[in-house]
Formats: structure tokens, C-alpha cells, sequence
């Protein structure tokens, strides 16, 4: 039988070199963008910052004033009320702080994260069952064997979903032991003789290093005396406890913003997400003309033009992407958290045209300013609860949150209690269920919070 592999072919990606670079930029935060850029900039000659493009003019700002969306009713359409803006971008003098109503460490974000990242209820136990496994150090651990036989899964589905939650954690976090865990963090930095010398240190053995056998260890790998200190310094630098790091409360730059202009709704990029960068002209005639030893400058051109057309692929991506959250999730700017609607990334890929996982790299520690504060994408997605109910697993949380708030301090509601209420919302989860959005938040039990009231004295 022959085979006809035309269709395969057609089907087939091929990944250019331009093209892995656009998938890298997608990912890099604005932090790391602004990093990438300065490199850029040191390295090729032919890119400098376009200081012309700059707009030093009055902007539209609602995003710090709640009453932006204080007249904007919950059952409003989003096309009626947006105006699309192309080019331009909001400027922000400083940094602003995230709004962070839930708790921001590892383990909570992984909770929120990896029901829009798994694709099926099996690959959601699977995930559920590694993080359950996952000490507080951020280390893993057991045997994933024995875990598969204690969940009924096989083991390949654990081993998929441990490189899931790594993908999605801070580097090291999900390792077996302290080698591993400083192994996978090199292992995410670039590669460069330190780095390299660095996993040479970690192969010869942590104990040497750290019964002071130092000048051994030196001579072993032959190393020169600031070959073996740099290494050193880079592998003091890296975190034994990933699973420790603070929460992200810090301030961030926005990517992403959300205002009110002229009356209506716009969707711009920030500055911090659209770096302004130009072709040198000088350079650019130079070789244009064909002047003795311009072959050099030309292919730092053409690299340049690839940055350049990279640049331009990430912002447009990336304001595609925010667009069509909020065209899903309008109802958030007027009603919070507890409006937003069930939304999986394979939903805005689609309606974007774009793959899965472009979505998520694009989503993943990119920020929008909103008037009700600053986000990050990744907030906007959540599963839901079957066709019946229009809301997500995030607007439980706020809910229970809300509940619990407002609740009596001589009669605290307990777990079956916020169930119920959430019933009558048309939220049909079970207790532990709510135990669990509980718990990610930091709430304690209704026994501790009764215990927790001061008692009243009779007169």
C-alpha cells in the first residue's frame, strides 16, 4: 500500500530559526524583554532606540479609578462599548502594584493554573496527585511508582504531569533532591562556560563543597582560580527551597491596558510591552550602498530586521490575545471576580488563530492594568462547572471569599453553609470542595474563626 505523504508534510511545521525566536519572545516577560533588548542593543550595531517615537503627551488614565466601570451595567456588550485602537500605547511613569486578592505563592498559582493548562479530568488528577506529593521545600517526594499505584494511574501519566507543574513553576521546583533542584535551574539560564562549570561543580559532589575541600575540587576540574569562584558564586545564587519563594506582590509593569476613552473601552499595550527600536540609517546606507566591508554589517542587518519583525509579531500577538479575553469576560470590569465566566485557553486560541500553547506562553506572567487594578492575564482563565453554570472556579473563590467576609462573628459559616449559598447562586459544588477554595485562601475553619472572636462581657 503506498502511502501518500503529502498531507503529512503539509501538515508539518518547519521551525526556522525566526520562527523559534518569535516562540521565545512570546514567553519573555517585560522584565526579560527589557534584558533581551540591552544585549540587542550591545551586540548589533545596527538596532538603537527610537527616541522620536516617544509620545510625551497627556494620556487617558482611568485604570487607577474604580468609578471608571462604576456605570457600566453587568449584562453590557462588549462590541457596543469598545473602540479598537491600533499603535499608540499608555505610558506609565512607575510601576504599579498587582492587585492580588488570593495568595500568590507556588503552590496557589499552580492550583489555579493547571485546570486551564490540563486538557482532560485524568491529566487534572494526575497533576493534582504530584502536587499533593510536593513537599514544602518544593522538592518531590516519594517514588512516582508507587504514587501511580496509590492514584490508579500509570505511571507515564505522572511523569507527564511532574514536567507539566515544571513547566509551569519556578525552575528547580518539582525536583527529586538538592542536585536535581540546582541542576534544573542552570538548566534554565543560558548557556555559558559558568554554567557549565557550575554543573561540573554539582557532578563532583555538594558534600565536597561543602566540607570546604574547595581547593581539591579546583584541581579535579581544573579550573582557574576566577573560573572556580564564578562558579561558585553562580551556584550560591541559585535557591535550594523553590517552593519557599515569596509571593509576587511586588510591583509590576503592565503590559497590557484596559481604560476608558472618550466614553469608551480600549485594549492598548503599555510601553513597557512594545520596546522602541529603529534600524540604524546610518549603518543602513552603508549598506545599502555596497561599501567595502559592509558584508559584516549586512547580516547584523538582516538579524536586526528578524528582531525587529519578531518585536512586532509578540505586540500583536499579545494585544490580540488581551482583546479577546475581555471581549469573553467584559462583565469583569463592572462586576470583579465574581462574574468571571468559565474560559479554557483553547477557547482564545481559537478565536485568535493561534496555537495552545502560543496562548499560554503569551498569558504567562504578563500583566494588564484595569480600573479595578493590575492582573495578571492568567487570572482571566478558569474551569467551570458544567453547561448549566456560567461561572468559573474563580468567581467561587471570590464568592466564598465575599460569604466569609460578610458572615456574623458569633456564627461563622461553615463549609456546608457557603455551599449552600453558592447552590442558590447556581454554583453546585460539594463541601470539601469549598474547603479547598477556603483553605487557597488563607481562611481558617469556622471552628477557628468562632474561637478566634473576643467574648462578650455582661454588663
Amino acid at each position: 500500500m503506498r502511502v501518500d505523504t503529502r498531507a503529512h508534510q503539509a501538515t508539518r511545521t518547519t521551525v526556522t530559526p525566526q520562527l523559534a525566536q518569535q516562540i521565545r519572545l512570546l514567553g519573555l516577560t517585560s522584565e526579560d524583554l527589557e534584558v533581551e533588548v540591552g544585549q540587542w542593543l550591545a551586540s548589533n550595531v545596527m538596532l538603537e532606540v527610537d527616541a522620536d517615537d516617544a509620545d510625551d503627551g497627556e494620556v487617558a488614565d482611568d485604570t487607577g479609578n474604580e468609578d471608571a466601570a462604576g456605570d457600566l451595567a453587568l449584562d453590557s456588550n462588549w462590541d457596543d462599548s469598545f473602540t479598537p485602537m491600533s499603535g499608540g500605547a499608555e505610558r506609565f511613569d512607575s510601576a504599579l502594584p498587582v492587585a492580588a486578592p488570593e495568595p500568590d505563592g507556588v503552590v496557589e498559582r499552580l492550583m489555579r493554573d493547571l485546570p486551564v493548562e490540563c486538557s482532560s479530568a485524568r491529566e487534572l488528577h494526575a497533576a493534582f496527585a504530584v502536587l499533593g506529593a510536593i513537599d514544602e521545600r518544593g522538592w518531590l517526594e516519594g517514588d512516582l511508582n508507587e504514587l501511580a499505584c496509590s492514584q490508579g494511574l500509570p505511571t507515564g501519566a505522572l511523569i507527564a504531569a511532574l514536567a507539566l507543574i515544571r513547566k509551569l513553576a519556578p525552575a528547580g521546583f518539582g525536583a527529586r533532591d538538592l542536585d536535581e533542584c540546582l541542576r534544573l535551574q542552570l538548566d534554565a539560564m543560558p548557556d555559558s562556560a559558568m554554567v557549565r562549570n557550575a554543573r561540573a561543580l554539582i557532578a563532583v559532589g555538594l558534600e565536597r563543597l561543602a566540607g570546604r575541600e574547595l581547593l581539591a575540587v579546583q584541581r579535579k576540574l581544573r579550573l582557574d582560580d576566577a573560573a572556580f569562584s564564578e562558579a561558585l558564586n553562580c551556584l550560591r545564587r541559585l535557591d535550594p527551597h523553590p517552593g519557599r519563594s515569596a509571593a509576587t506582590g511586588a510591583p509590576v509593569l503592565p503590559d497590557v491596558v484596559v481604560a476608558r476613552v472618550d466614553g469608551r473601552w480600549t485594549v492598548t499595550l503599555s510601553e513597557f510591552a512594545t520596546p522602541r527600536l529603529r534600524i540604524n540609517p546610518g549603518y543602513a546606507s552603508v549598506v545599502e550602498s555596497g561599501a567595502p566591508g559592509s558584508a559584516g554589517l549586512r547580516d547584523q542587518l538582516q538579524e536586526a530586521r528578524w528582531l525587529l519583525r519578531g518585536l512586532e509579531q509578540r505586540a500583536d500577538t499579545l494585544l490580540k490575545v488581551a482583546h479577546a479575553i475581555f471581549r469573553r469576560q467584559f462583565a469583569f470590569l463592572a462586576g470583579g471576580d465574581e462574574v468571571l465566566a468559565p474560559m479554557m485557553l483553547r477557547e482564545i486560541a481559537g478565536e485568535v488563530g493561534v496555537h495552545e500553547s502560543t496562548v499560554s506562553r503569551v498569558t504567562r506572567g504578563k500583566y494588564v492594568a484595569t480600573p479595578r487594578g493590575i492582573y495578571e492575564l492568567k487570572h482571566f482563565f478558569g474551569a467551570g462547572f458544567g453547561a448549566d453554570c456560567g461561572a468559573s472556579n474563580t468567581a467561587a473563590r471570590a464568592l466564598v471569599r465575599r460569604f466569609i467576609a460578610g458572615e456574623r462573628p458569633d456564627a461563622p459559616l461553615d463549609d456546608a453553609a457557603v455551599a449552600e449559598r453558592l447552590a442558590e447562586r447556581g454554583i453546585r459544588i460539594a463541601r470539601r470542595t469549598v474547603a479547598k477554595y477556603r483553605e487557597s485562601l488563607g481562611i481558617p475553619p469556622a471552628r477557628m474563626r468562632a474561637a478566634a472572636q473576643p467574648l462578650a462581657l455582661s454588663a
